[in-house]
């Protein structure tokens, strides 16, 4: 399986705090099955913005930490950009990309989208990028009505939903959105969202309830054809 949305890389934001935890956290993904991990530290975290060196830099200490422990999980590139930080790297070609360098992870306030999101996603769509949502199911426009989903991706979206939203690990509110966004066929992958080992018995019950919704075919196309096709993880003989 392949995982979209991790903060697995240490000290670089709110999610794993040192290589102990990350390589705790990387047992966990690889117990649950995940095989392949972008890595997708917020950007910017707090007033904090790291370059994409520098996030490199952390990426290949924990490789190969990882190889040292023996744990073969492979770590690429990504990051979860801010909608209103979005624009400005978009217009200096700075985005920190998935592997397949035309799709990027995006997310949005819990307040909704911003008002300026049509000339966004046009915007995007002129450089030849494709944006990745976070966890659509935090969001009130999709909490009201899922079927606006269907707008984002003829704009060029890709839809993820997290895994633990799926049993209830955000809210009520989100555990029911997320369940009809699968149940609708509108996701195009199911993420961990990790930020913690504390969140992988989330994630494996996530898993579980994911199969149930989708089964087993469905459940193939969210964790491993939809995100290698996403991410660039594959030769593209597979159509998204």
């Amino acid at each position: 399986m392949i995982d979209l949305h991790c903060h697995l890389l240490p000290g670089v934001d709110d999610g794993s705090p040192d290589l102990n935890e990350s390589i705790a956290m990387s047992r966990q993904l690889l117990s649950l099955g995940f095989t392949d991990v972008c890595c997708t530290p917020h950007m910017p975290w707090s007033t904090v913005v790291r370059t994409e060196e520098e996030i490199s830099a952390v990426r290949e200490k924990l490789s190969e930490s990882l190889v040292k422990e023996d744990l073969p999980l492979s770590l690429h590139s990504g990051a979860e950009h801010w909608v209103t930080e979005v624009m400005e790297r978009l217009s200096k070609g700075t985005l920190l990309v998935y592997p397949a360098k035309t799709t990027f992870l995006m997310e949005f306030g819990l307040d909704g989208f911003p008002p300026n999101l049509d000339e966004l996603l046009f915007r995007i769509q002129l450089k030849g990028m494709r944006p990745v949502l976070a966890h659509v199911e935090r969001y009130p426009e999709v909490r009201k009505d899922v079927s606006i989903i269907g707008k984002l991706k003829e704009r060029g979206c890709f839809i993820l939903v997290n895994l633990p939203s799926l049993v209830g690990g955000w809210d009520r509110r989100a555990l029911k959105t997320a369940r009809n966004v699968v149940r609708q066929g509108l996701a195009d992958a199911a993420t961990t969202d990790m930020h913690s080992v504390h969140d992988a018995p989330l994630v494996r019950d996530g898993l579980e309830e994911l199969k149930g919704l989708v089964g087993k075919k469905g459940f193939d196309t969210l964790m491993r054809i939809n995100p290698a096709n996403i991410a660039g993880l594959c030769d593209g003989s597979e159509e998204n």
